[in-house]
């Protein structure tokens, strides 16, 4: 997805730790934003900062990359507000996340019940996020589930269930663990409004209560 945007400039929103999945993109110049931890590496610009009040211009970013950042926020409407707000007018917004109708999902909400996961947010299915989208004349052009293995870290037993991802693309293509979304920032045009000429009105009105007049002063005899 993201080899196939270009532009300018490119930031990432998030865990610096996350921060890999922009190395594909053409990119040159990307900027990592985070509240606590600035970025290592040597590709990436680092930049300390707030997700929900972002130190950019608006209308500067060609590409910002979401990469399970709503999630993991107390406030995910205002970072896509933010969002909005920095990229240019047709610019690109990428969005990764957890899908919470999967076995990942169950497997999520199960430890944060448990307290073994300590996260601000929740995780958000990909139609909640298109809703939001919309309401911010975003348009969203791609779209992509994935990973429909249960989340087992044993190497051997991903390798046998590797056959589930091309089954699940197919049977139950909504219950990926993963999804991703690309969407475009529409602004809509302003188009002057045309000047309606209307009969021009008197300058004066009766006060409320007194007759109006009647005679017409050129008929009056002298």
């Amino acid at each position: 997805m993201l080899p196939r945007l270009y532009g300018y400039h490119l930031v990432f929103l998030g865990e610096p730790l996350l921060a890999s999945l922009i190395e594909s993109s053409l990119i040159s110049h990307r900027v990592l934003i985070n509240p606590h931890i600035h970025s290592n590496s040597a590709d990436i610009s680092g930049l300390r900062g707030s997700l929900e009040a972002l130190p950019l211009r608006t209308d500067s970013v060609d590409v910002v990359v979401l990469s399970h950042t709503l999630e993991n926020s107390s406030n995910p409407h205002e970072v896509l507000r933010e969002s909005h707000r920095v990229l240019i007018p047709e610019g690109h917004l990428v969005i990764t996340g957890f899908n919470p109708i999967s076995m990942w999902g169950a497997w999520y909400a199960s430890k944060k019940l448990m307290g073994s996961i300590a996260r601000q947010g929740k995780m958000l299915s990909p139609n909640r996020i298109r809703d939001w989208l919309k309401l911010l004349n975003f348009q969203v052009v791609g779209g992509q589930m994935f990973y429909f293995r249960p989340p087992i870290s044993h190497e051997g037993i991903n390798q046998k269930l590797g056959f589930m991802e091309k089954w699940g693309e197919h049977c139950w293509p909504i219950f990926g663990g993963a999804y991703s979304l690309l969407a475009v920032k529409r602004v809509i045009p302003l188009t002057p409004i045309r000047t309606k000429w209307l009969p021009e009105k008197p300058i004066w009105q009766p006060a409320e209560g007194l007759p109006k007049p009647t005679t017409n002063v050129r008929n009056v005899k002298k």
